[in-house]
């Protein structure tokens, strides 16, 4: 059920071969594995798309790719998930990620003097030109939070994907079964 409802909903492989992004990896984007739809390779798809989608780095979406071709999971599925970073979730995204960071750390959560603090830096860097002192130490704790926030929503997600479509598998044997007793 969960696989014809996937095979549906996804792309072809020509369509997305013919992407502009996906021309960069030539010939490798029309490997039949892929674009299978199966239980162990749309988990790992969603492992990648949701680890590399949650992480704000620019062009997160060539990782998944490079991930994808390297794994040969489901491409389609990954790339999905790449948008789960957008302007509507990337302040939720760094709000968590530095909760983590501090946590780790065991550091205070930002407050308004050291934002400011931290903004006086960076317009000083650029009015000088690169030069002058930017404090990377919260860097340093929004990266490590971010790492952590998105390898525990990729497990989770990885975890419920398993769950969900093994789930779903026993409930068509269940019905079949009283559909058509032996």
């Amino acid at each position: 059920m969960v696989k014809q409802l996937l095979q549906s909903w996804l792309p072809s492989p020509e369509q997305v071969s013919s992407m502009k992004m996906m021309k960069l990896f030539g010939k490798h984007t029309a490997n039949p594995l892929l674009w299978y739809v199966n239980r162990k390779s749309i988990c790992k798809a969603i492992f990648i798309g949701s680890f590399f989608g949650l992480l704000p780095i620019p062009f997160h979406s060539i990782f998944i790719v490079l991930a994808v071709l390297l794994l040969e999971i489901n491409l389609p599925v990954s790339l999905a998930l790449a948008w789960l970073s957008n302007p509507f979730t990337l302040v939720p995204i760094l709000y968590i990620g530095f909760w983590f960071g501090t946590k780790i750390y065991q550091v205070h959560m930002i407050d308004k003097a050291m934002l400011m603090g931290v903004m006086h830096q960076i317009v000083n860097w650029i009015e000088h030109f690169g030069h002058g002192h930017i404090d990377f130490s919260l860097a340093k704790i929004l990266l490590t939070g971010l790492i952590v926030e998105a390898l525990l929503v990729a497990i989770v997600l990885y975890i419920v994907t398993l769950v969900l479509w093994r789930w779903s598998v026993i409930r068509t044997w269940h019905k079949r079964h009283h559909q058509f007793p032996l």
